[in-house]
């Protein structure tokens, strides 16, 4: 939670608290912060609040979900894959020319360059501002009684502050175990504890992609290792050995906004391409090579004509 100045007389909470739109009904409602759960929780407000204000701290780089027809990510991942210094600036035009200049609609224009903060996935959160739904505010200044005044020195009155700002990995129970930087977990390929053998950090990441089909490797990279301990494999010495003293670069050549959001960052091309070297260095089984795991279904055209 951030440490607001000043006195509120509304209600004012983190948005894990948030379960269902209904809460935003017959108010006025204030969203702080512009992460993809924030402009998520905004669009909710936006359609059901009788006011929505979403305050935005720093610009970044919207992606509409769907390009082309296709997913976004299904899209970038099904051309060529291009060096980050002409990649990025195709897709900048590409992102301009779909949405224009975003600080049209009151935000922030972006203070880096894309990819180097987590872009916002969200093809909502611009029609609700473009038809007036939600607007959007710059940083808080400070709270006044029923009201929020913001850097800009506008004030509006609201009944609930929603704060989508963000977590702390920070567990109680692993401070004496783990390492962290800026409230995110740091170990080898953030999975391996460089200080207890056999303690891992699965799911603790932070990256510019979706995370979940990261797991399966990180879940069979245990599974490998354990593996070769019990049978006695020589490599499982030779990754006690890499996780010891290896320092690979994962950030795929981007330079990452300084906060602590991105103290653990690593950019998930550059990591699936070492994890993959790293399993056939180790001999490794992948998951969709285990017999019984069920493989992704390939994508196959649909006859038209026949449906």
């Amino acid at each position: 939670m951030p440490d607001f100045k000043g006195d509120f007389d509304g209600e004012i909470r983190h948005s894990n608290s948030y379960q269902h739109a209904d809460e935003f009904r017959g108010k006025r409602v204030l969203v702080v912060g512009a992460g993809n759960s924030g402009v998520d929780i905004a669009c909710d407000a936006a359609s059901n609040a009788d006011r929505a204000y979403l305050s935005v701290r720093r610009g970044y780089y919207f992606i509409p979900k769907h390009i082309c027809g296709m997913p976004s990510d299904v899209f970038a991942d099904s051309g060529p894959h291009l060096p980050l210094w002409l990649q990025r600036p195709i897709f900048t035009l590409l992102l301009r020319f779909i949405l224009g200049d975003v600080s049209r609609l009151g935000l922030p224009k972006p203070d880096h360059k894309l990819m180097e903060s987590h872009p916002i996935l969200n093809s909502q959160v611009l029609h609700y501002l473009q038809h007036g739904d939600l607007q959007a505010k710059p940083d808080i200044d400070h709270l006044d009684g029923k009201g929020v005044v913001f850097k800009d020195g506008t004030r509006e009155e609201v009944d609930l502050i929603l704060c989508a700002t963000g977590y702390s990995h920070e567990q109680p129970f692993g401070k004496d175990y783990l390492n962290y930087e800026g409230g995110r977990m740091k170990a080898y390929l953030q999975l391996f504890s460089r200080k207890h053998k056999n303690l891992f950090t699965m799911s603790y990441v932070e990256t510019n992609s979706g995370a979940y089909k990261l797991f399966d490797l990180m879940s069979f990279s245990i599974a490998n290792h354990l593996a070769d301990q019990a049978a006695g494999r020589p490599s499982a010495q030779a990754m006690e050995d890499l996780i010891a003293t290896d320092e690979p670069d994962l950030s795929g050549g981007i330079k990452f906004v300084k906060s602590d959001r991105h103290a653990a960052y690593f950019d998930s091309h550059a990591w699936q391409k070492f994890m993959c070297k790293l399993y056939k260095k180790m001999g490794w089984t992948r998951p969709e090579d285990e017999p019984g795991v069920i493989s992704p279904p390939k994508p196959h055209k649909i006859d038209v004509a026949a449906e």
